[in-house]
């Protein structure tokens, strides 16, 4: 019962954080949450929403871990994964049951960039980063975990910063 409520608590975050960055909610893949962003309806920014979803979901962890420790003596953490490129989008499964998913080497190197995440760490691709370049602050890591299916040299940041709406670093 304790697990069940402490994931239920992370899950709520990061579920916020989607919606609230009007994201698209795919799915909970056990303690992972999966989003997208651009369909089913175009979205003007999509990247940048998703980088502020993710952002939110970094800074809105940090409350719960220490509420969590205080009531239950146990946390989560979580890194999280972002990248951006085409998918295919639609109502995939068996007749008796659908679901509305994101598929493609896109989705699956996002997964990957969470899966290498620190906790507390927003991992971000090249693609994401030149998207999103003057808007953002991000350090290509040094020393970068190689992702299954990709070849050597692709590169990894880390999102350190979203400037506010207007603002260029560039």
């Amino acid at each position: 019962e304790e697990v069940v409520a402490l994931l239920n608590e992370y899950l709520t975050l990061t579920t916020r954080c989607i919606m609230d960055f009007h994201g698209t909610l795919d799915k909970f893949v056990g303690d992972c949450t999966m989003a997208f962003w651009n369909a089913p309806l175009p979205q003007e920014d999509h990247i940048m929403l998703a980088c502020r979803a993710a952002m939110a979901m970094a800074e809105g962890a940090k409350p719960l871990a220490q509420r969590l420790a205080r009531e239950y003596g146990r946390t989560v953490s979580f890194g999280i994964g972002v990248h951006a490129g085409p998918a295919v989008v639609g109502n995939i499964g068996a007749p008796m049951r659908m679901d509305y998913t994101a598929i493609g080497d896109t989705v699956n190197t996002a997964a990957r960039l969470e899966a290498n995440a620190p906790a507390g760490t927003i991992y971000i691709s090249r693609a994401v980063a030149d998207a999103l370049a003057g808007r953002i602050a991000a350090t290509p890591l040094a020393d970068p975990p190689q992702l299954k299916g990709k070849t050597a040299g692709f590169e990894i940041l880390t999102l350190d910063a979203v400037l506010p709406e207007g603002e260029d670093i560039s």
